[in-house]
């Protein structure tokens, strides 16, 4: 196959997570790392109409949408399924994908990690408001993660989809001084964490976001 593009920010869970799964396929990629302007032009808009990270390009085919991009990089390429066989395994799979994408982000990174971490690198005021009210959104969210991880991974002893999202998304919310706090009291979730860590994929990709 020919050389994939990812276009993103580094920093965003949805790209990161996006990078975790080539990188685990073994894909040969580029990582286009983009600007904000770049974002709000009309090239980009060829490529996400919705302006939106990441995006995907393999020659004139063109992807966005973390889910369908994690789903395309899995089948498409050779090496370990990241996907489980079992229906009921996939369709938890599928679940964790989406409480990723529609809890997790929106309150663990948006609300707490862009709060604490992002805006005082920007140079603007942390909301500690919006920080309190979404560390106690987060220990509820953090409550069922920590009830449903089934081993070294999330639906049990094989890395999968669910895990790469999910994890990018913790990884997040640890940074915090408040989200790290929030993950050591729970066992499975910070053991979980742990093992993600130690895994090329993870490493490669948590580099760019420190660096």
């Amino acid at each position: 196959m020919n050389k994939v593009i990812l276009h993103g920010f580094p920093v965003s869970p949805f790209v990161r997570s996006a990078r975790i799964a080539l990188i685990e396929k073994g894909v040969d990629y580029h990582f286009n790392e983009i600007t904000l302007d770049y974002l709000a032009t009309d090239e980009y808009a060829q490529i996400n109409p919705f302006r939106k990270m990441p995006a995907f390009e393999q020659d004139d085919f063109i992807l966005y949408e973390t889910p369908a991009i994690l789903g395309y990089v899995d089948e498409a390429f050779a090496g370990q399924s990241l996907q489980p066989n079992n229906p009921k395994a996939r369709a938890q799979m599928h679940k964790w994908i989406a409480i990723s994408s529609n809890y997790l982000y929106p309150i663990g990174v948006i609300q707490l990690f862009v709060q604490r971490i992002m805006y005082p690198i920007l140079g603007v005021e942390t909301n500690e408001s919006v920080v309190a009210e979404s560390v106690s959104t987060v220990a509820q969210y953090l409550d069922v993660l920590e009830s449903e991880i089934a081993g070294a991974f999330l639906l049990g002893d094989t890395l999968n989809l669910a895990d790469i999202i999910a994890g990018a998304m913790v990884y997040c919310i640890n940074m915090t001084k408040e989200g790290s706090e929030l993950v050591k009291i729970r066992p499975k979730t910070a053991a979980w964490l742990e093992n993600l860590s130690h895994r090329e994929s993870f490493r490669q990709t948590l580099a760019d976001i420190i660096s």
